[in-house]
């Protein structure tokens, strides 16, 4: 866990970098149809980054470094309903503040005050911050005050010793859910009881989910957010997924294996391809190292094979110089992780690219989502994939971008295929790369070895 010692020394360190007061707010509740019955909270990540506080409707009020939480008292009849009831002494205790009062009373509070502050992704504590600090605000586009949003930036971008003891012990939980998923995969399954495997597994070791997983044999739909579809015999199944810790931090996590438990012909090939690509892709994991160097061992690592395979055809300086991979990787390898899945993209590319770097108008990496200098301490994914996407091959656009360089009848001929990704999750460090992950298997053998072995022959293979 995360101290409040460790809270109170963010705070005031944000505090020596703006000067002035910062107000942060908390998210609210929100209603999923009746007044009693919410939707899942979840806190925002910079304010739960500075007070540690989950609490809804919560607001802070940082001067000099100390703190006044602002949060709602307890109802009277808040014991009957839910047990014991902290008071807001209680809470001035557990989260270190100098003071907690009731939310009430921000407005007299802030009165007065020239406050930087920050758009949540709660409309309601937009406005009342807007209001107080006598600015427009709108989450992800007018998000608050420039030097308090860069200082954040520059804070959350480097994880600190408890901070990656968070993402290490989700990690751990998280390849208990994936092996949990694997051994229930067979034919004859669904993607519907992976993805309660793989959910049951994390909610019984007490993580929320990070983000909805992606649990589908359709893996060339790269966010694909229903599990309709059964499980069929020559099949890969895509599974995307992180638990979240208590504390807010989540791991990103995605391993594709064959429904059948065995890697086939194409299947194999194209899985060793990402494999090889995402490997020495994070090997480039290092201080100094471009972020768009790493993408781009990846990709030079899937143009060969595709080259191989005959799927792109020509030199590979001149696959490489068009981009030619992207027909069948049309995606940025990663990007940071921490409080969010993807860590602090509320504030675009301004967390993601430095001064005098943007992305690219190229097919694929214009979704190439960072392109910063690694340091020691930032933490990425990197997630290189081959999909056969239909909408792709047929795009009249790319067809004639790259003309003959793709062999588009072979290309068509990979149709059903699906897709392959392999994301970990990787730690910059002064010397080697970590793989937070490393514990979810993703070795051939280690997944044909696990994949259905949860499952009873006479119920795995049943027509």
């Amino acid at each position: 866990m995360i101290t409040p010692e460790t809270f109170a020394a963010r705070r005031t360190r944000l505090s020596q970098k703006l000067g002035r007061p910062i107000l942060l707010m908390g998210c609210g509740t929100r209603l999923r149809n009746l007044p009693i019955n919410e939707l899942p909270f979840r806190q925002d990540s910079s304010f739960l980054y500075m007070t540690g506080c989950d609490l809804p409707n919560a607001a802070a009020l940082i001067e000099d470094g100390k703190c006044t939480l602002f949060l709602n008292p307890p109802a009277d009849d808040d014991a009957l309903w839910h047990g014991h009831v902290e008071t807001l002494e209680d809470h001035k205790r557990r989260y270190g503040v100098e003071a907690v009062l009731d939310a009430a009373t921000l407005e007299s509070h802030c009165k007065g005050m020239k406050l930087a502050t920050l758009a949540v992704a709660d409309a309601k504590a937009t406005r009342r911050a807007a209001s107080l600090a006598g600015i427009p605000l709108s989450y992800g586009k007018a998000n608050g005050d420039d030097a308090l949003i860069d200082a954040i930036i520059a804070m959350r971008q480097i994880k600190g010793r408890e901070e990656i003891e968070e993402l290490r012990s989700a990690a751990i939980c998280t390849a208990q859910a994936f092996h949990s998923a694997m051994s229930g995969t067979h034919p004859g399954g669904s993607e519907a009881h992976v993805a309660a495997l793989f959910r049951g597994c994390l909610a019984a070791r007490g993580l929320s989910e990070g983000y909805n997983p992606i649990v589908t044999v359709r893996g060339e739909i790269l966010h694909n957010p229903t599990y309709r579809n059964p499980l069929r015999d020559g099949q890969l199944l895509l599974l995307d997924g992180g638990g979240e810790r208590e504390t807010g931090y989540t791991v990103d996590i995605t391993r594709t294996w064959p429904v059948n438990g065995r890697f086939e012909g194409r299947q194999a090939s194209a899985y060793n391809a990402v494999l090889e690509a995402q490997l020495q892709a994070i090997e480039l994991v290092r201080p100094g190292v471009r972020y768009r160097e790493v993408h781009d061992r990846a990709a030079a690592v899937l143009t060969q094979w595709l080259r191989d395979e005959g799927l792109l055809r020509g030199s590979l300086e001149e696959l490489q110089a068009s981009q030619a991979h992207a027909a069948f990787f049309p995606h940025g390898v990663g990007h940071h992780l921490g409080l969010d899945v993807h860590d602090l993209e509320q504030f675009g590319d301004r967390a993601a690219y430095p001064p005098g770097r943007g992305r690219d108008e190229n097919f694929g990496t214009a979704y190439l989502r960072m392109d910063m200098d690694m340091a020691p301490g930032m933490v990425v994914t990197v997630e290189p994939g081959f999909y056969v996407v239909p909408a792709i091959l047929r795009d009249p656009a790319l067809r004639e971008k790259w003309g003959a360089q793709v062999d588009w009848d072979l290309a068509q001929s990979w149709a059903g295929f699906g897709g392959i990704r392999i994301e970990d999750d990787v730690l910059c460090t002064d010397a080697a790369p970590e793989v937070l992950t490393a514990t979810t298997i993703k070795g051939v053998h280690d997944i044909e070895d696990l994949v259905g072995s949860g499952i009873p022959a006479i119920e795995r293979f049943q027509p």
